[in-house]
């Protein structure tokens, strides 16, 4: 008897461990959320909820020529998700069919682009069991974590509990009473900041505070002005550094993004400002992931971008070309793919030289691992150009794809931390 206990409470342990490595993904997948020791979290990570808050965004529908640029408006300045609500109308509590399947298409493209939606719940009435909006949360919403929910109104307590019981995982936020709660001054709570949404936009904490903000010029130029603010960038001294690119490009007003001594002129996405260093030899070394990316002091629209690259076998870094302060810069501006895939026979739209996720390239141009590959990107209004290795695997009108038609066309440039050994060099622009 006692070995047969000793056998079971080994088994039981083994599922406990089982469970503990792996409840993030049986319960929560890479982009739901849930709360985690009073903190947002999605999937393993936390999560900062930067949102701006669009009333009659659900009246737009889903036409990529609104929902596209719109988002990338949020994404541009740092934000990462956008705020909408349920009911067109609070005094009723029915719902059209459509506009259910616009928020779901908001919330699909959102997380796509690892941003989300806040989804707003605010009738005039309380919640009771044949309240016709409970029932549609419950068919519609229900397993629903890639969302955050926001219950606002005169009875957002009462819907908060009732919401709690159709799925105990969903993050509410609310004034009171929920799993992160509004304010506009942290000095009117003892609460963590950590549970704290911001209704203005926050100081010099921005990058690591949540917030929601009515969507406005106003709004979005304010925290553009902040995150500027408090995410310095020392300038290149462009003088000095002419002598690195030939007397031609010097004529042809060509400028050096690149000291080959400094990471000047450019500041890190992320939160590791070691990922990349200077190699002796004068070239920007990859070394440890957790930086994101590498951007650009300054935003670009139309230019010439030169620059060398390599990579190691099986690495994977890219070129962002356009890229918003916030959100997944390949899906609101572009990327340039670089791949470690010297090997690979066939062209796909995520191989070398690639538009990623979206055009494949036109031939396979790249030198193998370790060598160093010659890049040129041309951007002139809707027309990009992609030259590597003086072949070109890209010749598009974005005006012609409509996958690509209403994305940015002024951003950052980013060279991009994907934990692989890489390398770039000679980095150069000429503004068009």
């Amino acid at each position: 008897m006692k070995q047969k206990n000793n056998i079971l409470a080994f088994v039981l342990s083994v599922i406990i461990l089982l469970l503990n490595t792996s409840c993030y993904s049986i319960i929560f997948g890479d982009r739901e959320f849930h709360m985690k020791n009073g903190v947002l979290h999605r999937g393993k990570e936390p999560y900062i909820l930067q949102s701006f808050y669009v009333s009659d965004v659900v009246k737009k529908g889903t036409e990529l020529k609104t929902m596209v640029p719109l988002l990338a408006s949020i994404g541009e300045v740092g934000g990462d998700s956008i705020a909408m609500d349920l009911l067109q109308d609070p005094n009723s509590n029915s719902i059209n069919g459509k506009d259910i399947e616009t928020i779901k298409t908001y919330a699909d493209r959102a997380k796509d682009q690892y941003m989300t939606v806040v989804l707003r719940i605010a009738p005039n009435s309380k919640p009771d069991k044949k309240s016709p909006l409970l029932n549609v949360l419950k068919q519609n919403f229900k397993g629903l974590l890639t969302v955050v929910y926001w219950t606002d109104g005169p009875y957002a307590e009462e819907w908060t509990k009732a919401m709690k019981k159709i799925n105990k995982y969903w993050v509410i936020i609310s004034k009171q009473s929920a799993d992160l709660i509004l304010t506009e001054d942290m000095s009117q709570t003892n609460l963590p900041k950590e549970k704290l949404v911001f209704t203005k936009v926050p100081g010099e904490q921005i990058k690591n505070t949540h917030f929601l903000l009515p969507y406005s010029q106003e709004n979005l130029n304010r925290v553009e002005e902040t995150y500027a603010q408090y995410t310095p960038c020392t300038k290149i001294d462009v003088n000095s550094a002419l002598s690195l690119l030939s007397e031609q490009e010097r004529q042809e007003g060509f400028i050096p993004l690149f000291d080959g001594k400094t990471l000047n002129g450019w500041w890190y996405l992320g939160d590791n400002h070691n990922t990349f260093a200077v190699n002796p030899e004068g070239f920007i070394e990859w070394q440890s992931k957790g930086g994101k990316a590498l951007m650009s002091c300054e935003r670009y629209d139309n230019f010439i971008l030169r620059l060398e690259w390599m990579i190691e076998k099986g690495g994977n870094t890219g070129v962002w070309v356009h890229a918003p302060r916030g959100s997944r810069a390949s899906k609101i501006g572009f990327e340039v793919q670089i791949l470690g895939d010297s090997d690979t026979a066939e062209l796909t739209d995520d191989t070398t030289g690639a538009i990623y996720k979206v055009v494949p390239p036109k031939v396979k141009a790249m030198k193998p691992e370790g060598q160093w590959n010659d890049l040129e990107i041309i951007c002139n209004g809707p027309y990009v150009k992609v030259t590597l290795n003086e072949q070109v695997v890209q010749d598009i009108n974005f005006d012609e794809v409509e996958e690509l038609k209403y994305r940015l066309r002024k951003g950052f440039i980013g060279l991009t931390d994907h934990g692989n050994h890489c390398g770039f060099r000679n980095i150069r622009i000429k503004p068009l």
